[in-house]
């Protein structure tokens, strides 16, 4: 039995075949484009194994993303070699900006970069919640 013809076009089966094929190679290139794993420079590997020996956890606990106090969080995390972390309950949406015109939920996008770039250079991690930094009560500034 013959598979049907679409008014003398490609078969059904051969369509599958390329529909098929055009997947699997978008999939492969998706994959090759995707961000490969950082492999840690020996510097990084011995800072690894050194926390090893230190059994513990630090989690600070604040508000707003102008909260934390970096220093700390560098000690804890590069000196006492504790796993240590950052938890924001807000995004600081709701705080004001001297700098630019963003505000709300765009603030919060720069001040949520801002505490991941922190995080980056002090060695600890960052968390976040839910919670909506709702603003202020009266005026803004």
């Amino acid at each position: 039995m013959k598979t049907p013809k679409f008014s003398g076009q490609i078969e059904i089966k051969h369509m599958q075949k390329i529909i098929a094929t055009l997947l699997l190679s978008s999939l492969f290139l998706f994959n090759s484009h995707a961000q490969q794993p950082k492999k840690p420079n020996a510097s990084e590997i011995y800072d690894a194994i050194e926390k090893l020996n230190f059994l513990g956890s630090v989690l600070y606990v604040a508000a707003h993303p102008d909260d934390e106090n970096t220093r700390l969080i560098s000690y804890m995390a590069n000196h006492v070699k504790a796993r240590t972390a950052y938890l924001s309950l807000t995004r600081g949406d709701g705080g004001q900006n001297l700098v630019g015109p963003e505000i709300r939920e765009l603030l919060g996008v720069i001040r949520t970069q801002e505490l991941l770039a922190a995080r980056r250079i002090d060695g600890g991690e960052q968390r976040f919640t839910r919670a909506n930094d709702f603003g202020y009560s009266k005026h803004p500034r």
